[in-house]
C-alpha cells in the first residue's frame, strides 16, 4: 500500500477485495486499486461493467446517477466499511477490465470518517516517501 499526498487531500494505492452493490441487483466481488478521504477506484470485469452501467451506456465515459453501496474491511477495522458512493467514471484497460471512480455520498459522514482515519494511519506509518509523491 502506497500513501500518497497531493495538496490537502489523502490518496492511497490499494489492494483490497470489496463488493458493490446497485439497487435491486446482487453484490459484486471488485478489485478496490485506489483509495481517498472522497471516494475509491475499482476494478473489475465485463459482465459487472454491464451490470453497473447505466441503459446503454458504454465504457470509457463520464457516468451519472448510478449509485452503489460499496462494501470493503480496511486493515485495523473490525467492522467493514459500509458506503453508499456516485459512480463518476470508467476508463476500460482491455476486453475485460475496467476501471470504475467513484465518489463517497457526503451524507454518510461517520463511513468516510473510518476511511479517513485509515488514511491518516497510514500516512503516519508510510513516512516522507508517500508525501514526496504527487502523482497517482
Amino acid at each position: 500500500m502506497k500513501s500518497l499526498r497531493t495538496g490537502r487531500r489523502l490518496r492511497m494505492k490499494t489492494a483490497f477485495w470489496g463488493e458493490v452493490q446497485r439497487v435491486g441487483q446482487g453484490s459484486c466481488r471488485v478489485l478496490l486499486e485506489e483509495l481517498s478521504e472522497h471516494g475509491l477506484s475499482f476494478r473489475c470485469d465485463q459482465g459487472i461493467s454491464t451490470r453497473l452501467m447505466p441503459g446503454r451506456q458504454q465504457a470509457p465515459g463520464a457516468l451519472f446517477g448510478v449509485r452503489v453501496q460499496m462494501k470493503f474491511s480496511l486493515p485495523g477495522l473490525q467492522k467493514p466499511v459500509e458506503i453508499p458512493c456516485r459512480l463518476v467514471f470508467c476508463r476500460r484497460f482491455s476486453q475485460d477490465s475496467y476501471r470504475f471512480d467513484c465518489e463517497f455520498d457526503p451524507r454518510e459522514n461517520l463511513q468516510q470518517q473510518r476511511v479517513l482515519g485509515f488514511l491518516q494511519r497510514q500516512q503516519g506509518t508510510s513516512g516522507s516517501a508517500g508525501q514526496r509523491s504527487g502523482a497517482a
